[in-house]
């Protein structure tokens, strides 16, 4: 009976995770797809960068248009409208034959998989208020867990005569069927937490109906840099492994990078107690790997760091989403639209830029400065520290 029960509770919660689970799918394969997209359609690097860019200026625009929707015309046909529309949005892209009809599918594709990124996440903070912040550790993993699966079936795919479009054409089916699957579930509550009671953190219940807007603004500021800063190593990384490390598995690369953030997040989940420390240390330390990776010219170096700065990355995002959820009061959709805002804004300006910067002063010195970008976080990350401890005291 207990067994029984558990499986209901959760069972939003599998399709919640599968969700992101194909938005990381989509990221990791659009990212190691990225510098074989530009060989068929004879892109450079600038123009490759623009193409990135183009993805994450929907990402941005997204929720700056629909970001409160979902609070007022309900999760569940928002979530479903839109993993349909990434649909479409494949089958566009299978069908483009250059680069324009190629971004136009492109685009919609950062447009759905935006809605479906802040959409999912504010429900499962709000079906699930008891262990939100242990499953943000859980969520953040599965997206990891997408992008590293989605590399893997590039790399065996470029080979063969569908190339870099079979990636395409299985998040198209896959899609599909989570659509259906979404459409036909309840998005009621499965856990109630008591006024009073203590979630999966130590903290009470209630944190207010009301949004803090200043902590809101200083996590959508880390999130504006540590994005906008993935997404610059996550799209050049297999052209800095080919170019600058004469490597032609930069495609592993990139799920090396992915890949240790899975357990980076999980533990995130699992000592959210620390959650304090692990926000200013995260972005710390990646920024340091991240300087020495530009000097590396050895293969399995580079894997290496590669792996460790995923590690400290993947500890950003669960632990932004959890003072997030703390920050939100009754709006959990409107403030993760927001901080998915960040995210667009800061993956569109550096991952543009990064495609003119290498061009100008090559891998070395891009990598160099999107590190001292980083290191930015901490300043950022300090005052959400003390100030939600000051909040908690008073």
């Amino acid at each position: 009976m207990e067994r029984r029960q558990r499986k209901n509770i959760n069972d939003l919660s599998v399709l919640l995770l599968a969700s992101i689970f194909m938005n990381g799918f989509e990221t990791g394969g659009y990212q190691a797809s990225l510098l074989y997209i530009g060989e068929e359609y004879a892109l450079d690097h600038s123009a490759q960068g623009v193409i990135a860019s183009v993805e994450l200026f929907a990402t941005m625009i997204a929720p700056i248009l629909l970001g409160s929707i979902a609070d007022k015309a309900g999760k569940k046909i928002m979530l479903t409208l839109f993993t349909a529309m990434r649909v479409f949005s494949g089958i566009i892209i299978l069908l483009a034959t250059d680069s324009l009809p190629f971004a136009v599918g492109v685009f919609v594709l950062g447009f759905a998989t935006s809605i479906i990124q802040y959409v999912a996440i504010a429900e499962m903070d709000d079906a699930y208020p008891v262990t939100k912040h242990k499953r943000m550790g859980g969520i953040t993993a599965m997206y990891a867990f997408g992008a590293v699966i989605a590399p893997i079936i590039v790399g065996a795919a470029i080979n063969n005569s569908f190339g870099w479009k079979s990636f395409f054409a299985s998040d198209c089916i896959i899609s599909f069927v989570l659509a259906i699957l979404l459409w036909k579930i309840s998005f009621e509550p499965r856990e109630k937490l008591s006024d009073g009671e203590v979630s999966d953190d130590g903290s009470a219940a209630a944190s207010g109906n009301e949004i803090y807007f200043g902590g809101v603004a200083l996590l959508c500021i880390i999130m504006f840099i540590y994005v906008g800063v993935e997404n610059g190593v996550g799209f050049f990384l297999n052209g800095f492994m080919h170019d600058h490390v004469n490597s032609e598995r930069g495609y592993f690369a990139v799920s090396l990078f992915w890949m240790a953030m899975i357990p980076s997040r999980i533990l995130c989940g699992y000592f959210c107690k620390y959650r304090r420390f692990l926000l200013c240390a995260a972005p710390t330390g990646a920024a340091i790997l991240l300087a020495v990776l530009s000097a590396v010219t050895n293969e399995y170096l580079a894997f290496v760091l590669v792996f460790c700065m995923g590690f400290f990355c993947g500890a950003v995002y669960p632990n932004v989403l959890t003072y997030a959820a703390d920050f939100s009061g009754t709006k959990t959709a409107t403030v993760i639209a927001a901080i998915t805002v960040a995210t667009g804004v800061g993956g569109t300006v550096i991952s543009a830029a990064f495609g003119f910067l290498e061009t100008a002063i090559g891998f070395t010195g891009s990598f160099r400065i999107l590190a001292v970008i980083l290191a930015l976080d901490l300043l950022f990350a300090l005052p959400v520290v003390f100030d939600m401890r000051k909040r908690r005291k008073g």
